[in-house]
């Protein structure tokens, strides 16, 4: 029942008006008196009947779970829905409508699945040990309402001021999932430190070789015509694993620098012994360091002869080799697909080498599983031990990489690099016994096409169907548009003309009524 005010006779008050509020089980009746004669009993009746009513409704438990206990969370209990919502719920429904695109990352306790790139991959020992602690703090929120909840997998995305994560943890004794939000805010960017390269610095370029003289041409000619004519403070040394072509080699250098004779080169043959690029590299440091000044800081760039340069990568190869500190830059190669698959879908020719130093994902990928080619001070190369003389197909870049992560004073710097490219060329994996035979078909698979140029190929092989040209040709109709112009361009004319002789015919028309009524 209601309660009501009772109004005590003798003061003569008048009730014109009644509002009833109710809060939960809470009930009053207000009323809305016109004292006839103002008296202090009847200030004490309204200040004692409003005191009880507050005092009653800020006890009552539906009317405080209805506004929510003050800066805490508040309680919806109803299945399948929202639990519990922390006070800071109004940034998660503040974030921007953009941002909301970014798709999440799905993950579990090994794998990571995701649009972009591969489809799923293996977590990185970053990422475990980033996640760990995400996982840590959520379990430790739902430990009061789950005691045996685990871990069965989760989501995240970047934002431009924190990265989002929805973990769920399960009870299966219960068959319960709990859901957890969580943010991680972003700091604002620290200066750590500051470094300065020059211009002047000499870049010495070292790479092996024995035979493959066709793409040496290539690999000189590139040098003199696109690298040398923008930057001369490079050198280039030559670690030739002799054969019957030494003489030819050495050659070719010669003429393809004799234009420019500020430009240092070496050509060191290697009279005995199998071929070995690891050994070869490693003269070539050598070579190098007791080089002329002997004492000063010497840049080294380990590279491969199907590997060709833009000149701004050299920029970035002297100021991302620190002298003692950040050691090694290891840029990631732009690796070219088959260039009869690339240009025979555009129903193009293959053009000349420089033209093809296009990045985009129909004309290759990037090499992340190659650590061929690195910059260095030689100084520093030699506190990690250098290379090692390995005769099987690759596998000696990786052990140096690996040593440079061993040393506690050096940072590596693994980046793509758009100014570096491998160019295409076949590849021969014959030692089935080797250690790295199924490394080399892999990189043999990978280095053919994209998936789409691959599956094309495989169709036109199986179903018979032409391929070439198949890019050029996806939109059917562009061949209607000039004759769509023409037409829209006639039919605007027509109407002109059209239109005119109408105004000249009621022109006439009213010319002729005009003198007829005269």
């Amino acid at each position: 029942m209601p309660r009501e005010l009772v109004v005590v006779p003798d003061l003569k008050l008048s009730t014109s008006k009644f509002h009833r509020i109710s809060y939960g089980k809470v009930e009053s009746t207000m009323v809305i008196l016109h004292m006839k004669k103002p008296g202090v009993y009847a200030s004490l009746v309204f200040l004692i009947a409003g005191g009880l009513l507050v005092i009653k409704m800020l006890g009552n438990d539906d009317f405080a779970t209805a506004y929510g206990k003050a800066n805490e969370t508040e309680v919806v209990r109803e299945e399948g829905k929202l639990v519990e919502s922390s006070v800071h719920d109004n940034d998660y429904l503040r974030i921007d409508k953009n941002d909301q695109r970014t798709t999440f990352r799905q993950f579990d306790s090994d794998r990571v699945y995701q649009i972009e790139g591969v489809p799923e991959r293996s977590l990185t020992p970053q990422e475990q040990e980033g996640f760990s602690s995400v996982r840590e703090v959520a379990s430790a929120y739902l430990k009061a309402q789950m005691k045996e909840g685990t871990f069965v997998g989760g989501g995240y995305r970047w934002l431009p001021d924190r990265v989002e994560y929805d973990l769920s943890f399960k009870d299966y004794s219960k068959g319960v999932t709990n859901k957890v939000t969580l943010f991680q805010m972003l700091e604002q960017p620290k200066v750590i430190r500051r470094s300065e390269s020059h211009d002047t610095s000499v870049v010495n370029i070292i790479l092996t070789l024995q035979g493959r003289l066709g793409k040496y041409a290539i690999f000189l000619n590139h040098l003199v015509k696109v690298i040398l004519p923008v930057d001369q403070h490079i050198t280039l040394t030559v670690v030739y694993f002799s054969d019957d072509a030494t003489k030819k080699a050495e050659n070719m250098t010669r003429l393809a620098l004799a234009p420019f004779p500020s430009t240092k080169w070496v050509f060191v043959p290697v009279e005995r012994g199998t071929f070995s690029r690891g050994r070869g590299l490693h003269m070539g440091a050598q070579s190098v360091k007791y080089s002329t000044p002997p004492d000063s800081p010497k840049i080294v760039f380990f590279c491969d002869v199907d590997v060709l340069m833009q000149p701004e990568f050299f920029g970035r190869c002297r100021s991302n080799a620190i002298l003692g500190r950040q050691v090694v830059y290891y840029p990631v190669l732009f690796s070219q697909y088959n260039p009869r698959l690339v240009y025979q879908l555009h129903e193009q020719s293959i053009p000349n080498i420089e033209a093809q130093l296009t990045i985009n994902e129909q004309a290759g990928f990037w090499r992340q599983f190659g650590f061929g080619m690195a910059c260095v001070y030689t100084s520093d190369y030699e506190t990690a031990g250098g290379f090692p003389d390995m005769n099987t197909w690759g596998g000696e870049d990786v052990v140096l990489y690996e040593k440079f992560l061993s040393l506690d004073h050096i940072k590596v710097l693994r980046s793509p690099d758009p100014g570096l490219f491998h160019i295409y060329h076949r590849k021969e994996c014959i030692d089935t016994g080797s250690s790295t035979y199924v490394d080399c078909l892999r990189s043999k698979s990978l280095t053919e096409g994209s998936q789409m140029q691959l599956g094309l190929t495989l169709m036109k092989v199986q179903e018979g169907v032409d391929v070439e040209g198949i890019l050029s040709k996806r939109f059917y109709y562009f061949w209607l548009i000039p004759y769509l112009a023409a037409f829209l361009s006639l039919s605007l004319v027509a109407n002109i003309l059209l239109a005119a002789a109408l105004h000249r015919r009621d022109q006439f028309s009213r010319f002729i009524s005009k003198h007829r009524r005269a």
